[in-house]
C-alpha cells in the first residue's frame, strides 16, 4: 500500500499540533485567544461574560489537544519512515487521539456556551 497520502496527513497532524501548542503559548503568555481554533466565526470576543474564566477553562484542554495532535502525527511518521510500530500500539495511539479530539471539540463548545 502506498503510504504517501497517510504521510501527508501525518505531517498535517504534526503541523496542527504545533499550531495548537503555539495558540496555547499565546494564550498563556500574552492572553491572546486564537479564534480559528477555539470558536466559530459567529462568536464575538467582546460579548464574553468572563474572558479570564474562559482562558483558565480552555488553556489545559488546548495543551492536551495540541500534545495529542503532535504525538499522533509523529507516531504516524515514525510508523511510515523509521520503523513499523506494533499494530496494537499504533491503534491505541489512534484511538486515544480520536477520543481527545472529540473531548476537545465538546469542551470548546461547552466553554463558548458557558462563558458567552
Amino acid at each position: 500500500m502506498d503510504n504517501s497520502i497517510w504521510s501527508i496527513l501525518d505531517v498535517i497532524f504534526v503541523g496542527a499540533g504545533v499550531y495548537v501548542l503555539y495558540a496555547w503559548v499565546l494564550l498563556k503568555t500574552k492572553g491572546e485567544i486564537t479564534t480559528s481554533i477555539l470558536m466559530n466565526k459567529d462568536v464575538n470576543l467582546n460579548k464574553c461574560k468572563d474572558l479570564e474564566g474562559y482562558k483558565t477553562y480552555i488553556a489545559p484542554r488546548l495543551l492536551i489537544f495540541g500534545i495529542a495532535c503532535l504525538l499522533y502525527g509523529a507516531a504516524g511518521l515514525i510508523n511510515s519512515y523509521v520503523m513499523e510500530l506494533p499494530l496494537a500500539l499504533y491503534g491505541a495511539i489512534m484511538a486515544v487521539f480520536f477520543v481527545v479530539l472529540i473531548w476537545f471539540a465538546l469542551a470548546a463548545r461547552k466553554g463558548v456556551q458557558k462563558f458567552w
